[in-house]
């Protein structure tokens, strides 16, 4: 099931953070983002936290437009291949004020996510040199088809 993140979250979430990835966020980075206005944090609970997204949701007023920054997501590796990174975007996509505007960042040789980002209709804008470290790119990434439905 996906749900909004509570703080009692957190440490699960971390755990997960620290699994998936070499510079792992902060308490407070999480923290941080359940107290922002523009943040929309939710987590996939089976029996337990097994992934979660983040992203913040910012409306155009001036092109009448919703843009969402995907900024954060990862499923545990232990959870991988099941769909679970699917579900987590397309709930945000399907929740997400129409037209919208969707934009990410994703590591170069992350190939699983930058597959399932094409899949569900991005596409890449540019590269971010060293965006993860030294010599650690990144793909920016932009789903151009604003009005996809994702239910």
């Amino acid at each position: 099931m996906i749900r909004r993140a509570v703080e009692s979250d957190i440490e699960d979430v971390l755990k997960i953070e620290r699994e998936v990835y070499d510079s792992p966020w902060s308490y407070g980075n999480f923290l941080s983002e359940l107290n922002n206005s523009v943040s929309r944090f939710y987590v996939y609970d089976e029996n337990g936290i097994c992934g979660y997204i983040i992203c913040w949701e910012i409306f155009n007023e001036d092109e009448n437009l919703n843009e969402i920054e995907i900024v954060n997501v990862a499923v545990s590796q232990r959870y991988q291949h099941r769909g679970i990174g699917r579900k987590l975007l397309k709930y945000i996509l399907s929740k997400s004020r129409k037209p919208f505007v969707c934009f990410l960042d994703v590591r170069v040789d992350n190939v699983p996510a930058f597959n399932l980002y094409i899949s569900l209709g991005f596409d890449i804008t540019g590269i971010r040199k060293d965006f993860y470290g030294k010599n650690r790119d990144a793909y920016t990434m932009k789903l151009t088809n604003c009005e996809v439905e994702y239910a």
